[in-house]
């Protein structure tokens, strides 16, 4: 039966029946590192029938939480936006409750490795990401309304080489808060967020491990970033 409102309203339900359920959750974490993956790999890394893949990949598909792309007989899938990503980590932070790992030592040490560091969608999460955003804070670099500041623009130009504009051409902001959904703090999104997590890689400070979205900080990422990682956490 159809309803008559007063006035419209954006279709939240449809949206948020998309993740109405674990094994579609499930997929939303293993994309939110940002890459394209394949239902092949989908499938392996989650234990599912590749049946079950691909139904639950159309539905978020059709509710505009994935995107498809497709190259010779491959099917790939990847978050639709940034936007997207930004709505699942800060709706993780939200949930009172978690899908758990399975027991196993395997599971349980990736489950440590993604708390320490990890990508949401282009940018570094976690307690890394956390610490970064603290730093960042700490030194004047970026101010209070997360707004690199004029002494923080030269000072990343002289870390790390990276030229801050005060504006993109996109629709994405130079910078902006997003939720951490394991810290329950602000770490740094936005395009500058982007730009040192790609600048991190770059350098390999920070590696990819293997088939999870997680980060490893190397020996040279200590060395190099000591100041980030002994910066007291006291922002929200």
């Amino acid at each position: 039966m159809s309803r008559a409102h007063q006035e419209a309203a954006p279709d939240i339900a449809a949206l948020a029946s998309a993740i109405a359920e674990p094994t579609r959750v499930m997929i939303c974490t293993c994309v939110l590192d940002g890459r394209a993956w394949t239902l092949t790999e989908l499938s392996r890394a989650l234990g599912l029938p590749m049946s079950s893949t691909s139904e639950h990949v159309s539905i978020l598909i059709d509710r505009g939480v994935l995107a498809e792309r497709r190259q010779g007989r491959h099917r790939y899938v990847q978050l639709a936006s940034a936007d997207i990503a930004d709505w699942l980590e800060h709706t993780g932070a939200l949930a009172s409750q978690r899908v758990e790992s399975a027991s196993s030592l395997v599971a349980k040490t990736r489950d440590r490795h993604l708390l320490e560091a990890r990508t949401c969608y282009r940018h570094i999460a976690g307690k890394l990401g956390v610490r970064l955003f603290a730093a960042l804070s700490a030194h004047g670099w970026i101010d209070e309304a997360v707004t690199v500041t004029d002494s923080g623009r030269e000072a990343i130009a002289e870390a790390w080489g990276i030229d801050v504009p005060t504006t993109t051409t996109s629709a994405r902001p130079v910078t902006r808060r997003c939720l951490d959904w394991t810290e329950r703090r602000t770490h740094l999104g936005g395009w500058l967020g982007d730009e040192l997590c790609r600048d991190f890689l770059d350098r390999t400070w920070i590696t990819r491990r293997p088939s999870s979205r997680a980060l490893k900080l190397t020996p040279a990422g200590r060395e190099r970033l000591d100041w980030i990682l002994i910066t007291e956490v006291t922002q929200l």
